[in-house]
């Protein structure tokens, strides 16, 4: 990567400097944009329409997001909620995880100063907050087992554990995205009881039916331009962080083999690059998209 990089007029000095320090991504400005649209588009749906009150009643907010948390509160234990929660939230904040040309960097260091100050137990201490502390714990594991089997199972199993939280992440937003619309379509039910109610009385037989279709809009809007979105930017990001964490995982066990720091960047880079396209590439139609 550090040729690729020279040939590009980047300094290769200043990214492992970068990478050194505390790193911090930049934000994800589409989803931004996207959240700020939407609050605009239903600001905006809110005043100028005449029959805003109605769509934004009492009774459909409670039943759709009152019916939706209860539940996620039958379905799921707390601490899943609140980590789904923290995961959401985190979206609209900087993240501190290191790009792949800067795990190339980073790993490209370690090999250097592997192969000129004793091999791989000179390493211990190093990186202690990179991909949130992952890179220290693969250096102490491969120091600790001394074998790249052992490493790479015992960092798999950890990878994988974290692969599977992220996915549950995701899935409880889904599961909101998927049950809103019915809760939704269950106060247009309890509405359209009020209607039948009054349908004795004209006047009121117009405002009961607006009430009643009212619930069906929250639901539907609440899973379309909330959980959906949002859950598949917990995916987006999830899959990314998987690839980083093997990239470390790779060349973890390529320094603990004694690989020079130029092979060590031209495999991580032919890793990335064949990783992107599977990370990018679209789920078969029918099928669930993993995590």
């Amino acid at each position: 990567m550090s040729y690729l990089l020279r040939s590009e007029g980047c300094n290769i000095s200043e990214l492992d400097k970068s990478v050194a320090s505390r790193y911090t991504n930049p934000m994800n400005w589409t989803f931004l944009a996207g959240a700020v649209l939407a609050v605009v588009l239903v600001f905006t749906s809110f005043v100028t329409s005449e029959g805003s009150r109605a769509l934004f009643n009492v009774h459909g907010v409670i039943v759709v997001l009152g019916g939706t948390l209860i539940a996620m509160l039958i379905s799921y234990p707390m601490l899943q909620i609140l980590s789904t929660l923290k995961g959401a939230v985190s979206l609209f904040l900087r993240v501190r995880q290191p790009a792949a040309e800067e795990v190339v960097a980073e790993m490209s260091r370690l090999a250097r100063r592997a192969q000129t100050e004793g091999g791989l137990l000179s390493l211990q201490g190093e990186s202690r907050d990179f991909a949130d502390g992952f890179l220290s714990r693969a250096i102490t594991v491969a120091i600790a087992t001394g074998e790249s089997h052992a490493t790479r199972s015992i960092l798999e199993a950890e990878i994988r554990q974290l692969r599977i939280r992220r996915q549950e992440d995701a899935n409880l937003l889904r599961t909101m995205g998927t049950l809103s619309p019915m809760f939704g379509l269950l106060g247009t039910l309890l509405g359209m009881i009020q209607v039948l109610e009054t349908i004795s009385t004209p006047a009121k037989v117009g405002p009961a039916m607006a009430m009643a279709l009212s619930s069906a809009f929250v639901g539907i809007a609440f899973a379309n331009i909330v959980c959906i979105p949002v859950a598949g930017q917990m995916r987006l990001r999830a899959m990314r962080e998987t690839m980083l964490l093997e990239m470390i995982l790779e060349g973890i066990l390529d320094v603990a083999a004694g690989q020079p720091a130029a092979l060590v960047e031209l495999h991580l880079v032919g890793y990335a690059e064949g990783r992107a396209p599977e990370a990018a590439a679209p789920a078969p139609a029918g099928a669930e998209a993993p995590v």
